[in-house]
């Protein structure tokens, strides 16, 4: 049973799974080192069956690390009915079904939270911080940017975006579990709680939404407030940051690796602003 203490425990465990990672089979030891402590109460009456359990949790597991506590729970339901099988046949039908839900749900959880948390919520608080700042004075636009700026307004724009991007993260770590332990196999193991392509959706729409609206700015800024040799070097960098972003679509369309691209993209923003 995951009682509270319990839940507590994997949630804390939950922030060190990826000690020990390797090349070899990721986030095993992590996994190992998070389910522990339930696997010790699951098995206290036959602590003689935790060194197969443990075997299981030791092979290939990898997930993303704050959607990770799905995995948690559900693979904790299930271990409980591994424990309470009454023969070999079932505990092998058991044991299939637990490494089947494994394996399936660490590859679901990696890519909501990929598309989630790196793929969204980080670049959407990092311009939620760059739109705090320039409201609150910090004028990023201006060249030759050299007037003191408060360590408060700094605090403020960096507390909003760790604090936003944390709060989720916390929220996703704390409720997977549960929602995973309780839900039935036919809700996803609690994955169906939430909407993930809406929320990312609108997470999405109010980053470009962001986006443009320093764009706009930055735009109307070089317009009316540089001269004229200034204004020929945003319009050159405007253009080349066009063109690669026109070159990144055209190599995805056509399935080519875009690492190229952004190298390529790294070295002329180097050398244009070096000149």
């Amino acid at each position: 049973m995951l009682t509270r203490s319990l839940h507590l425990q994997l949630f804390l465990r939950s922030f060190f799974l990826q000690v020990g990672w390797n090349f070899a089979k990721y986030q095993n030891l992590g996994l190992c080192f998070v389910m522990l402590p339930f696997l010790k109460k699951t098995y206290m009456h036959d602590p003689e069956l935790l060194p197969s359990a443990l075997e299981r949790y030791l092979e290939n597991f990898n997930t993303q690390p704050f959607m990770a506590s799905f995995c948690f729970g559900a693979l904790a339901s299930q271990e409980e009915k591994l424990a309470s099988a009454k023969n070999l046949a079932v505990y092998q039908e058991r044991a299939s079904e637990w490494n089947s839900i494994k394996r399936s749900l660490s590859i679901t959880t990696a890519s909501i939270g990929d598309r989630l948390f790196w793929g969204t919520l980080k670049p959407l608080t990092l311009l939620l911080a760059l739109c705090v700042w320039l409201g609150l004075g910090i004028d990023f636009f201006e060249i030759g940017f050299t007037h003191t700026v408060e360590i408060k307004i700094i605090l403020a724009g960096m507390g909003l975006a760790f604090g936003l991007f944390n709060l989720v993260s916390l929220l996703v770590r704390w409720r997977g579990i549960s929602l995973s332990y309780h839900a039935k196999n036919n809700g996803c193991f609690g994955l169906t709680q939430f909407d993930w392509n809406k929320s990312i959706y609108y997470a999405k729409c109010l980053g470009m939404v962001l986006s443009l609206a320093l764009l706009l700015w930055g735009i109307y800024y070089f317009l009316y407030h540089i001269e004229h040799f200034l204004f020929l070097q945003f319009i050159t960098r405007s253009i080349i940051v066009l063109f690669f972003v026109g070159i990144s679509l055209i190599t995805r369309g056509l399935r080519i690796p875009n690492m190229y691209v952004y190298m390529a993209a790294m070295l002329m923003f180097s050398l244009v602003c070096f000149f």
